[in-house]
């Protein structure tokens, strides 16, 4: 093949490859199972209530819980807590008493019964909104899926 001939046979190729998707597009019509999107959602999604993780930990106070299965408990607990995530600020160096539902809970070697002062590590979701929604009158629920608590050091 000579080089001009090849050069024409890269070119003509190449148009074709450009002209089908035009070719394929002119005649594109919307799906009929789908509505014409606006671009602008009906309602904002954004403010609706989502669940973030919930981690606190620190020193057990009370509780007043039950075995309900096989390494889950229902009941309360107060813990006096020292760390948090961001989502449990708010908790940080106060007593706040959990409701625990099914909760799986674990005891550390020498835990079980606790004993006030023992460290106790919390686990579980907290129900929240966006930072700028408010909601007047809406609480968030913090809910406990895992406890641990460990026998203090002494």
């Amino acid at each position: 093949m000579r080089s001009g001939s090849w050069f024409a046979a890269i070119a003509a190729s190449g148009a074709l490859v450009v002209a089908a998707p035009a070719v394929a597009r002119s005649g594109h019509t919307a799906h009929p199972g789908h509505p014409a999107h606006s671009g602008k959602s009906p309602q904002s999604h954004k403010c609706a209530s989502h669940d973030a993780a919930y981690v606190a930990s620190g020193q057990f106070v009370s509780w007043a819980a039950t075995q309900s299965g096989t390494g889950t408990w229902t009941g309360t607990i107060t813990v006096h807590v020292t760390r948090s995530n961001h989502h449990a600020a708010s908790d940080k160096g106060n007593d706040v008493t959990y409701t625990l539902s099914n909760a799986r809970v674990t005891f550390g070697d020498g835990a079980n019964p606790p004993a006030v002062g023992d460290p106790v590590h919390l686990v579980g979701k907290i129900d929240e909104l966006a930072k700028h929604c408010t909601q007047a009158g809406t609480a968030p629920t913090v809910t406990i899926r895992k406890l641990h608590i460990r026998a203090a050091k002494h």
